[in-house]
């Protein structure tokens, strides 16, 4: 029991903003049912998911851990709803490596293929810079000047949700799985 309060309950009715790390694991949690697939890219997030995401079933929690590849959440869940079109899929995020392989956006607009990405905006390789602090180097290279990613997924075809509060993430996860299946076209939440 104390292991499930610290694991699974402890800051997931956090109203901070930026949202903190717990806040949004739980959220997506509450969104995505237990047969549901969670696609992570690479960022410190995954750390967060790894230990604070309760699986349900094998093949519902799928990440790229072997080299840590930047860019692989988005295509990874647009395979992952291919092979899955009666299930929620959802992949997680960072700018840095959203960026890397964004342009597949448009390939999920062109086959219609209604996955969900949640953003997660730090404006850096926040998970670099993170590392590169703690071996005491300094910054460099690791902030981004980042497009509004809301008119960008538009640029696409596909749609675009802001949150702008903690309360805002558990409507905006349910409003883009809605939309992302009635319009058959990706939904990117930032």
């Amino acid at each position: 029991k104390m292991l499930d309060k610290l694991l699974f309950s402890d800051g997931a009715d956090d109203v901070s903003f930026p949202l903190r790390p717990r806040r949004i694991v739980a959220d997506v949690r509450k969104v995505m049912g237990a047969q549901d697939i969670l696609c992570l890219d690479n960022g410190i997030y995954k750390l967060w998911f790894s230990r604070h995401y309760k699986t349900h079933s094998i093949g519902t929690f799928l990440l790229d851990n072997a080299l840590a590849t930047m860019g692989a959440g988005l295509p990874m869940a647009m395979a992952a709803k291919m092979v899955n079109p009666g299930k929620k899929v959802l992949a997680v995020a960072g700018d840095g490596g959203f960026m890397m392989n964004s342009q597949e956006l448009e390939t999920a607009v062109r086959y219609k293929i209604p996955v969900v990405i949640l953003l997660l905006n730090d404006n850096a390789f926040g998970f670099i810079k993170w590392k590169q602090e703690g071996m005491k180097f300094g910054n460099f290279g690791m902030d981004l000047g980042n497009p509004d990613f809301v008119k960008y997924a538009e640029s696409y075809g596909a749609f675009g949700l802001k949150v702008k509060k903690a309360d805002e993430l558990l409507p905006a996860l349910e409003k883009g799985f809605k939309l992302a299946e009635k319009e058959k076209r990706p939904v990117l939440i930032e």
